[in-house]
């Protein structure tokens, strides 16, 4: 629902919350909950707070920001990046090289996942990349690579991703690309089209942030085809198990949709583009790519990001300097320093671990809130100095999301130091929950402004079918997902049960409850989407667990009735896949295989989210739950802390999965504080 004008949703706002400034006042100043001599939980919440608050990045630092793991994929295509532009640098290659390697399992291939299977497109990447670093192809390690490469059908079956990435240096041929005309960029400034047409054609406000950001560029890439020839015997000519003659370079999907399905239409469509590509005029060219470049410039933040994400900078990077811009022009040079903010360096390999992004603000926001559930004085100054960095974090410039929603003031918060363009629905829920505890010390007048223009940018950015997406409105038209260029599935950004269940939870703290009218039409979509197992599908996390987390606390906490049978059969589902020692697991690959859901090696955060899931629906006395936290405190290590080596977070499902080196921390110290304020029955002040 979009609300036509701020006054109208200020409204709303005031009825339901009775006062926003008392509502933030009272928030701040609830009772800590006494000791009810349980001393081994209150011993772990204390150590972990303690532990929470040295975490910060820096000794003078007010907020947290973890390492975020994904995959050795990104170094590798750094370093294919230095090798195309000719801008190589020595040390940054020896050690990307060093962390690759490191990467590299037994079996020879690459995974996306600690403890994965191999992924093809990767490994065919990380070998190629590490062939350019100097590494012979006949040392034990890449003979390894080649063997797995060959045994799952060769560098032919790599995705369209990597096909690009090989074609710019001769590798793969254009051919087996699926079209990425620059026109794309164009189809904005068409006129509108009536709604009946509108609902079956796409412009690039159709896809998604993540995608749209680095597909501009990769349209440019296309479009100008350039070649950086490599010497034979750098090349990867190995990889392929036909011979070069035989080569059928077909970009079209292998499974055949139907000439009179839509994904058919589609690929007819694209089919056409391919092959009468020559046909498009100079003019028109001259005009997609000038259209082009200047989206992307001014897409740029001025910290020299775009989107705050490793692919759509490496992109650009590649892309400008085909579009006029020198090596030294200021904006490529301020794009590859925030390159350099995204590396990490690890001593044990010496070697540099290129991030997909940061998450200082998503760190910060949950600490602050396991730290405030734990009973930390939030009048603190380590607490409030905090809570006043992610006031200043603030975006109040309008983005992408204004496309479709253009009557919304901006005042969002997104996930990563630097990304204007697209503050995200869930950091800007987890925040405004984190500012609850912040109590106003200061400015305010102005701080409250800042909670109201957030909290009314997160109502209206509500979908239409009651869910919250995670970036923008409407982006969820199905006609996207045949477009032969999606082939991981990720071009949309539809509402899901996960990010609408962290709304419901921080409008809960609000004082919003069912009666609002959003908050009904969300427990209406999240019903929706239950699995009839009971559980909820998590899409920024993994994976049944954390859906089903997201969505039993959103719901508690606006008062929806845990004993319904939906609940109920949520609350079963939890317990079953609850393992013999207490724990909960989960295993990235329940995305592709359902069976595995909520099955997998035992996890600290995801044991938290399962318990968290169970106290909100009314199970803390449960003698199972006390098990689970018997099961984290039991496995706290003697300096607080939890080892937690699986990925528990989700990019992109069955593509891309991350490792937040922070969900071990905050989640498990939440999930023991909520279960110490639920069995405390008498509350004191503050000491």
């Amino acid at each position: 629902m979009n609300y036509p004008g701020r006054h109208k949703l200020l409204r709303a706002i005031d009825r339901d919350l009775a006062g926003l400034e008392g509502l933030l006042q009272a928030h701040a100043a609830k009772l800590r909950p006494v000791h009810r001599g349980d001393a081994a939980l209150d011993a772990a919440i204390d150590r972990q707070v303690k532990r929470l608050l040295s975490l910060r990045e820096k000794p003078d630092s007010v907020y947290w920001n973890a390492e975020l793991d994904s995959n050795a994929g990104l170094g590798a295509q750094y370093i294919m990046m230095m090798h195309f532009l000719g801008q190589l640098d020595e040390t940054k290659q020896r050690k990307l090289a060093n962390y690759t390697r490191n990467w590299q399992t037994p079996g020879g291939w690459w995974s996306i996942h600690e403890g994965g299977p191999g992924h093809l497109s990767y490994t065919v990447t990380c070998y190629f990349a590490l062939k350019l670093a100097g590494d012979s192809p006949d040392a034990p390690h890449m003979q390894r690579a080649r063997e797995w490469i060959l045994s799952k059908g060769g560098a032919m079956r790599v995705g369209v991703e990597a096909r690009l990435q090989l074609a710019l240096f001769g590798q793969y041929d254009w051919a087996g690309v699926p079209p990425i005309p620059p026109w794309l960029v164009l189809l904005p400034y068409l006129p509108q089209l009536p709604d009946v047409l509108e609902k079956k054609t796409i412009n690039i406000y159709d896809l998604s942030y993540w995608c749209r950001i680095s597909l501009v560029p990769m349209s440019v890439l296309y479009e100008k085809r350039p070649l950086k020839k490599l010497p034979p015997e750098l090349g990867i000519d190995e990889l392929f198990v036909e011979p070069k003659h035989e080569r059928r370079w077909n970009f079209e999907s292998p499974t055949d949709p139907g000439i009179f399905s839509l994904g058919g239409i589609i690929q007819l469509g694209a089919r056409a583009v391919k092959k009468f590509e020559f046909a498009i005029g100079p003019i028109l060219r001259k005009i997609a790519l000038a259209k082009a470049r200047d989206w992307i410039l001014n897409h740029q933040d001025d910290s020299g990001d775009w989107g705050g994400i490793y692919p759509p900078i490496m992109y650009n990077l590649l892309a400008l300097p085909q579009l006029g811009l020198a090596p030294d022009d200021p904006r490529l040079k301020r794009a590859w320093q925030a390159l350099d903010r995204f590396m990490i360096h690890h001593p044990e390999c010496d070697g540099l671990h290129m991030q997909a992004c940061v998450s200082p603000v998503w760190d910060t926001a949950w600490s602050l809130v396991a730290m405030a559930e734990a009973g930390h004085d939030t009048k603190r100054p380590e607490f409030q100095q905090a809570i006043d960095w992610l006031y200043s974090r603030q975006i109040h410039r309008t983005g992408d999301w204004a496309i479709k929603n253009p009557e919304a003031i901006p005042g969002g918060w997104c996930f990563q130091f630097y990304n204007d363009f697209y503050p995200d629905l869930d950091d800007t829920a987890v925040v405004l929950w984190a500012l609850l505890w912040g109590g106003f010390p200061a400015n305010r007048q102005a701080r409250l402004e800042q909670t109201r223009i957030g909290l009314e940018w997160l109502l209206s950015m509500q979908n239409k079918d009651g869910g919250w997406s995670a970036f923008e409105c409407a982006v969820d038209k199905d006609i996207v997902n045949h477009i032969p260029f999606n082939d991981l599935d990720n071009m949309l950004d539809p509402s899901t049960a996960d990010v609408t269940g962290h709304v419901l939870e921080t409008l809960g703290h609000f004082g919003f409850t069912r009666e609002f009218k959003p908050v009904a039409r969300a427990i209406d979509f999240v019903k929706k989407l239950q699995d009839p197992t009971g559980a909820w599908w998590g899409r920024w996390g993994v994976n049944y667990i954390y859906g089903t987390h997201g969505v039993l606390c959103g719901l508690a906490q606006v008062g929806e009735d845990m004993q319904q049978p939906f609940v109920r059969k949520a609350v079963d589902w939890l317990y079953s896949v609850q393992q013999a020692d207490g724990s909960w697991g989960e295993d990235c690959e329940s995305y592709r295989h359902k069976d595995q859901a909520g099955k997998g090696e035992s996890t600290p955060s995801q044991t938290a989210w399962a318990i968290m899931a169970l106290i909100a629906a009314g199970e803390a006395q449960d003698a199972r739950v006390r098990k689970g936290i018997d099961w984290l405190i039991n496995n706290q290590r003697p300096e607080g802390g939890w080892a937690e080596q699986k990925f528990t977070g989700t990019g992109f499902p069955n593509a891309f999965y991350l490792n937040y080196h922070y969900y071990r921390e905050y989640f498990p110290l939440m999930a023991l504080a909520r279960y110490r304020n639920s069995i405390t029955v008498k509350q004191e002040p503050h000491a």
